[in-house]
């Protein structure tokens, strides 16, 4: 098959982003061409219907709960909505001939742009990763919002990419021979190309998706085509050497470039690019999960978080069991190396001293976090992956612990990552005692993580409502609109939380609409609808209303939020505090604290009378120790992790970690 047969038979039935429902309802679609939206969700869906007909609180549920798209959904709170913008007017801003500096340097093309710093100098062996990403989140941006200057600026890197690109396909801001070290040295003397050329391809796919702009699908498959090309001449071993990153430290990361690829070959149906993105399924990783053994002690995390979303692709794409159970096992001892906060990585058992390994980005045994607050802890870019593998095993599974999973990961490391002055995000988040944020700088940093993080942003939306034939599904009280073309609706939700425990929904539909309403049983305390309680029916976690809907129905749900404690795993004296499913952290210096317990947590943390979230705890020296949100500490000295043995100051000094460019530099 062409591209250009490609190109014709994967754009002609795709219209432009339909404009979001306006007034009481909107319009119902007038035809049945798959829409933008439609094209998206298509992508994703299993090979099998993630209930097959079960059951599900005493409902009878078939096919799969799915996300809304990004153009479907509107934040409007004070927290997401907020630092979203921010991040959307930094890509508005930012200067495409210094993004595409690099590229034209490298294809020899005349550039007099100021060169970006960091992991964007021209130096540095990961320059051009930025770029990919920023693609994505401008593209994602430019459909959700309808937003024709970012459109026109996606579509504005593309067309130097297109310039840059090689007549053989290749496509970087990287020189073509630093695949030729990578082969020969196999992790030694390169930093991580095909962790660049994944992004760069997913960039591309997603502008695609997005803007239809059928010069990126063909950019990427060049691309693909071109790095095909190069397996092929390489052994079975050569292959195995080059992309077994199972040393700490690994220089031969390579992202997740087997799950865009599996996202190009849904779009193409082309086999060369199915045979490519099944090389990238290493069975180092996958047989022995499969097995039910757990091997993520010492591996770097953010290596293989994207594995295991490029084998799930696998699996929704062929139905072979190995890759989702090697998925599920995979799930289950991750979450005996995650903190508080959702989130994963920190040291390596078998550390190298000195290294990236001895403070972060790796894990260490199951259940063992004893020692895991080290600075470096919770990367940024693993709460992103961690969020992707969730979203998909809830599409295989409607188990609420996976919606409480992706709550708790969306305040507390993704709202989290991101600073609410510049809306650039933290590299580690740090939980231990007297710990502080670190956030990129706007044209000096370009870490993986800002990288990621601009990316979060654009999608920062996802995963508050879900849906599945008749049923609406609530998981994040966070305010917002939902626009359900398929039932000619808009639910908008009001709501202050985490500073009130209230929150409404106000339905609009054209005509009366009968459908059902799910939310998480723990979560709620009462139901009213137009100022009537009702009784809440209660099944498998969920509580479920279904009653026929008229404009203008309103639903009252009060927010059952309580203080408790989440112990660190492996120790016996450190906890966390959360409300509900907000991570709180004490602010200044440590204060002795003393009988904190489950037991004594609500006699001992007084909220104070103000609008926002704040608790008070009298401390053993006299005064009060403060606590809020950790999402909303911005430049304040903080603690998560609580000694709640409270008869000594915990003494570790707190220090940032390196960046993992000094990996690079060890290599």
């Amino acid at each position: 098959m062409t591209i250009s047969i490609i190109l014709q038979k994967y754009s002609r039935n795709i219209r432009a982003p339909r404009q979001a429902l306006t007034g009481i309802a909107g319009r119902r679609r007038k035809n049945k061409r798959e829409t933008r939206q439609e094209f998206i969700r298509n992508m994703g869906k299993t090979s099998q219907p993630a209930f097959n007909g079960q059951n599900i609180v005493g409902i009878e549920v078939s096919g799969l709960f799915t996300n809304f798209g990004l153009d479907e959904v509107r934040l409007t709170d004070k927290y997401f909505a907020f630092r979203r913008q921010l991040v959307k007017k930094y890509i508005h801003e930012f200067d495409i001939n210094r993004l595409m500096h690099t590229f034209k340097i490298n294809a020899g093309i005349p550039s007099r742009a100021e060169p970006l710093g960091g992991w964007e100098d021209a130096r540095c062996g990961l320059r051009g990763h930025f770029a990919g990403h920023f693609l994505s989140a401008c593209s994602k941006f430019a459909f959700a919002d309808q937003d024709d200057l970012l459109q026109a600026k996606a579509n504005e890197i593309v067309n130097i990419m297109e310039l840059c690109a090689k007549p053989n396909g290749y496509l970087s801001a990287f020189e073509e021979e630093k695949l030729d070290v990578l082969e020969s040295e196999e992790n030694r003397s390169v930093w991580a190309p095909y962790y660049t050329l994944h992004k760069i391809i997913q960039g591309l796919v997603d502008c695609y998706i997005y803007l239809r702009n059928s010069k990126s699908l063909e950019l990427a498959v060049k691309l693909a085509y071109y790095i095909h090309r190069r397996f092929e001449e390489l052994s079975f071993w050569k292959i195995d050497g080059i992309l077994r990153c199972t040393k700490v430290n690994p220089a031969n990361e390579f992202g997740g470039i087997g799950d865009a690829l599996y996202t190009l070959y849904g779009i193409t149906g082309d086999d060369i690019i199915l045979e490519l993105a099944h090389i990238f399924d290493r069975d180092y990783l996958i047989d022995y999960l499969a097995d039910g053994k757990d091997v993520l002690e010492n591996l770097h995390a953010n290596t293989h978080l994207p594995m295991i979303i490029a084998a799930m692709h696998r699996y929704d794409i062929s139905g072979e069991e190995k890759y989702k159970t090697a998925a599920l096992n995979f799930y289950n001892f991750l979450l005996g190396r995650t903190f508080a906060n959702g989130n994963n990585s920190s040291k390596a058992a078998a550390y190298i001293k000195g290294g990236v390994s001895e403070k972060s980005e790796h894990w260490g045994g199951y259940g063992k976090l004893e020692d895991a607050l080290t600075g470096g802890e919770s990367e940024s870019c693993c709460a992103h992956n961690t969020e992707r593998i969730l979203e998909r095993l809830f599409q295989w599974n409607c188990s609420v612990e996976y919606l409480d999973h992706l709550e708790i990961l969306k305040y507390n490391a993704i709202l989290n990552s991101a600073s609410d002055k510049s809306g650039l995000s933290q590299y580690h988040q740090p939980m231990g005692s007297r710990a502080a944020k670190k956030f990129s700088s706007l044209y000096d940093s370009f870490w993986c993580c800002t990288a990621s993080g601009i990316e979060a942003m654009s999608e920062l939306q996802k995963n508050i409502w879900f849906h599945c034939g008749d049923t609406l599904l609530l998981n994040a009280f966070i305010s917002s609109t939902v626009v359900w073309e398929e039932k000619n609706a808009k639910i908008t939700q009001h709501t202050e939380f985490p500073d009130a425990l209230v929150s409404t929904l106000v339905v609009n539909v054209g005509e009366a609409e009968e459908f059902r309403i799910m939310f998480k049983e723990k979560a709620v305390k009462a139901v009213k609808i137009n100022a009537v309680p009702v009784d809440l029916k209660k099944e498998n976690g969920y509580i479920v209303i279904h009653r026929v809907f008229y404009d203008q129905d309103t639903i009252e749900i009060e927010i059952d939020a309580s203080l408790h404690l989440v112990p660190l795993q492996g120790s016996e004296r450190l906890a966390a505090v959360m409300y509900g499913s907000i991570l709180l952290a004490k602010l200044g210096q440590d204060s002795l604290l003393q009988d904190i317990s489950n037991h004594t947590i609500h006699e001992k943390f007084v909220r104070r009378p103000q609008d926002r979230l704040e608790f008070v705890v009298d401390s053993l020296q006299g005064n009060q120790a403060r606590f809020i949100p950790l999402f909303r500490v911005e430049e304040e000295q903080y603690t998560v992790y609580l000694d709640l043995k409270g008869d000594s100051l915990q003494n570790s000094c707190f220090s940032f970690a390196k960046d993992g460019s000094s990996a690079y530099e060890e290599a």
